[in-house]
């Protein structure tokens, strides 16, 4: 999943009243398990992932930081973004989960939250729920994803998935659901 807003890509994402919903991340969060290759199963409709296939995520461990790999599919056409280095330093040590991230390399915008809601480490069947809300004047706005460690999620797995976070307050109602299948080609 490309994480990455700006000023005009913030179409689509699911904007509320107030101020944004609070949410447990997951207590199991462990960033050195966290690290390998994740396939995009479902987003939060927005511009810069639009009509985009195939999203993989690729994270490893750099100088003691996160590195993240974006590929995915545009058009036909395979796209690797340059990678998004997250600090391995959280907003509170008390939740491992919560992450501040500098989605944008050299820009006057603040780090953004991105928190992990949920997460099952196993390696072969694996998931983990990404997070990004940020207050804007009277309301919020709220980006997810949900990511696999296959490119398939089983249905009752996934609506499991959304019923929780429906049931905290998380609107999943414009999630998208790109092509993530055995059709799509090996991404650079």
């Amino acid at each position: 999943a490309v994480l990455a807003l700006s000023a005009p890509a913030v179409q689509g994402q699911v904007y509320g009243w107030g101020r944004c919903p609070n949410v447990p991340v997951a207590t199991n969060f462990q960033v050195d398990r966290w690290v390998g290759t994740w396939f995009e199963i479902a987003r939060t409709q927005n511009k810069m992932e639009e009509n985009m296939d195939c999203g993989t995520d690729t994270m490893k461990m750099e100088e003691g930081n996160v590195l993240k790999r974006c590929r995915f599919i545009r058009d036909g056409i395979a796209i690797e973004l340059d990678p998004l280095r997250i600090p391995n330093t959280v907003a509170s040590p008390e939740e491992p989960a919560k992450f501040s991230v500098p989605y944008f390399s050299s820009s006057f915008l603040p780090d953004l939250p991105f928190w992990i809601l949920e997460v099952d480490h196993d390696p072969q069947t694996g998931y983990y729920v990404g997070f990004t809300c940020r207050d804007i004047r009277v309301g919020n706005m709220q980006l997810l994803w949900v990511m696999s460690r296959e490119h398939q999620m089983d249905e009752g797995k996934l609506k499991g998935i959304l019923g929780r976070l429906e049931g905290h307050g998380i609107d999943t109602s414009k999630l998208e659901y790109p092509r993530q299948d055995g059709t799509c080609p090996a991404l650079p």
